[in-house]
């Protein structure tokens, strides 16, 4: 495992870089390393006719939220997506470029969302997962999360903030 969190850091996605930021998303979630049930071998050969609907439906999903790019260096190494509740900041989106997988960026991404919510005076950082996506519940679970609501092929998890 290549440690590269020393060298990350965080920006704020602008406004003219939505687009961007939605087919970026796009290609994180089709090349993630779990199995999706509905990105089988047969749907991703239409992923030109699914990249436009993904597109226009993560801006409209992701309109209110804050989203921040990862940078390594010059390149981006992951997204980030938080909203603001009452009590909680909700982890909207968090997908990790394939190249830089399995290098930190992800458990850097928590370590700045947590760091936020505490600035934000939140008392949860919140997220939700499916319950297929293994290496992602492995990564929550090491990093302090635990089970709030289960839904039907989701799980609500949520960390405390410590203050």
């Amino acid at each position: 495992m290549d440690d590269s969190r020393p060298f990350l850091r965080i920006e704020a996605v602008k406004w003219r870089e939505h687009l961007f930021f939605n087919l970026l998303n796009f290609t994180c979630f089709k090349n993630s390393d779990w199995k999706h049930p509905f990105l089988t071998d047969s749907v991703r050969k239409l992923s030109p006719l699914t990249v436009i609907p993904y597109v226009v439906f993560m801006e409209i999903v992701l309109f209110r939220g804050k989203r921040y790019f990862i940078m390594l260096k010059q390149r981006i190494a992951g997204m980030l997506v938080i909203n603001e509740k009452p009590e909680a900041l909700y982890i909207s989106s968090l997908a990790v470029v394939a190249e830089y997988r399995k290098r930190g960026v992800a458990a850097y991404m928590l370590k700045k969302a947590s760091w936020m919510a505490e600035l934000l005076n939140k008392n949860w950082l919140e997220l939700s997962v499916s319950k297929l996506n293994v290496p992602a519940l492995r990564l929550y679970r090491k990093s302090g999360f635990t089970k709030k609501k289960d839904k039907r092929w989701s799980l609500i998890l949520r960390k405390e903030i410590q203050k």
